[in-house]
């Protein structure tokens, strides 16, 4: 299959790509290193099987992180191959299977995100379904234990704008899914239109909420709300709706 080790067909463009992005993602976020709970940055996850052909795949977008793997500072050491790398791990997206259960640290099933996540990814894809799939966030970095502050989230807004352009650019998925709700997309939104707010296609309602679709450029873009504390298969079903619609 052409999707087979995509890790190593995106790897170099990737690297190519982020690698001087994150070196201005630092430098703009230097003034919050002094944080108490310190910074943790993140970079995309792309899993084993997704998918080489352009247009092809879908990329969750969430907010944070709110912690991850690394508290380094130094894109030589994000981009390296030490325990404080952020960069094509050797696990990424499996880990979210492996941690389902987790008795001892974070357990991934009792995540909303991941379980919406999954619910959608094993609609179109065979287990492990997060192999076949891409994710990411808007911000970069985010303290330990907590979404980025407006200040921190400003701060760092117009390089994590470039680096989730080149993140689409590279990958090529069809679909880009975020999970984030209105306010934390629209400053994306905008900047991959061109610095026009885009017109939603469709409107698929799911309980109290709705999720909506939008073309940019040659991308469909379905914007809907963060997972946490709501229905979540009118939420799975809802998105399911719209990517079959527009496939």
């Amino acid at each position: 299959m052409s999707s087979i080790d995509s890790n190593n067909f995106f790897e170099p463009q990737l690297r190519q790509a982020l690698f001087p992005l994150y070196k201005e993602l630092m430098e703009a976020v230097e003034p919050f290193q002094d944080d108490p709970r310190g910074l943790c940055p993140f970079a995309v996850q792309w899993g084993p099987r997704f998918p080489k052909e352009e247009r092809s795949g879908i990329l969750f977008v969430g907010r944070a992180t709110n912690g991850w793997v690394s508290f380094s500072n130094d894109p030589d050491v994000l981009f390296g191959d030490t325990d404080e790398a952020i960069f094509n791990l050797g696990d990424q997206m499996l880990w979210v299977h492996n941690l389902e259960g987790n008795r001892n640290g974070y357990n991934t099933r009792r995540s909303a995100f991941w379980r919406v996540i999954r619910g959608i990814s094993s609609s179109f894809y065979p287990n492990p379904e997060l192999s076949y799939v891409s994710w990411s966030n808007v911000t970069k970095v985010a303290p330990d234990g907590a979404n980025p502050s407006d200040v921190l989230y400003y701060a760092q807004l117009e390089v994590c704008q470039r680096i989730l352009a080149e993140e689409i650019r590279i990958l090529s998925p069809r679909f880009v899914v975020f999970l984030t709700g209105y306010n934390w997309a629209i400053d994306f939104l905008r900047f991959l239109n061109g610095g026009n707010a885009p017109t939603h296609i469709l409107k698929e309602p799911w309980g109290d909420y709705e999720a909506c679709t939008f073309r940019i450029r040659e991308t469909t873009c379905i914007l809907s709300e963060h997972p946490m504390g709501k229905p979540e298969k009118a939420h799975i079903e809802a998105i399911n709706k719209l990517i079959k619609a527009s496939i």
